[in-house]
């Protein structure tokens, strides 16, 4: 791995522990919140793509492991992998994988922001949604079916995230090739 990957690795894992700094905003329907921090995964694969997305996701997962309090709202240790947001959290390297083999296939170099928008509301937004309804099915009383229902609330603000990632991915990607020039 070259030293260049290395740095934008480390930078990605910053900018999702920057991103975790908002505080969560508490939904009544649901025991899980609105983070901002999700969108830091999305960001990962489409700057980083498929491999070096993945790491940095899954070294930020193994610092909150660890127990460091980097997740939204201070959270952090091996107990937040078996509590309500579980799904959530293992969705996070899977879908900074699929963003990342998406976009590096269909819109490479984030050079279109619809391509980049749909890759990520489909494989950031959506997937992870799903996982996390999954996982808080299984981990409360509540039905696949009411989890799934419940967390629609999810879904608009994470297609503001969606388009919010992918023109923040097309804007750095574009100041990159500038200096490639």
């Amino acid at each position: 791995m070259k030293t260049k990957d290395i740095t934008r690795i480390a930078i990605m894992i910053s900018i999702i522990i920057v991103l975790g700094f908002f505080p969560p905003i508490p939904l009544g329907l649901l025991p899980v919140p609105i983070v901002i921090q999700n969108a830091g995964f999305m960001l990962s694969g489409l700057l980083l793509g498929k491999k070096n997305g993945t790491i940095a996701t899954l070294l930020f997962l193994l610092l909150v492991a660890i127990g460091f309090p980097i997740l939204a709202g201070g959270r952090g240790g091996i107990a937040v992998f078996l509590g309500i947001t579980a799904g959530y959290l293992f969705a996070y390297p899977f879908a900074t994988f699929l963003i990342g083999w998406a976009s590096e296939r269909v819109n490479p170099y984030n050079q279109n922001i619809f391509w980049g928008f749909g890759i990520t509301l489909l494989f950031g937004a959506l997937f992870i949604d799903f996982c996390g309804a999954v996982g808080m099915s299984i981990l409360s009383d509540m039905s696949l079916s009411k989890s799934l229902m419940a967390n629609l609330a999810f879904i608009p603000g994470d297609t503001i995230k969606a388009f919010l990632t992918a023109f923040i991915a097309q804007r750095i990607s574009k100041s990159f090739d500038q200096r490639r020039n």
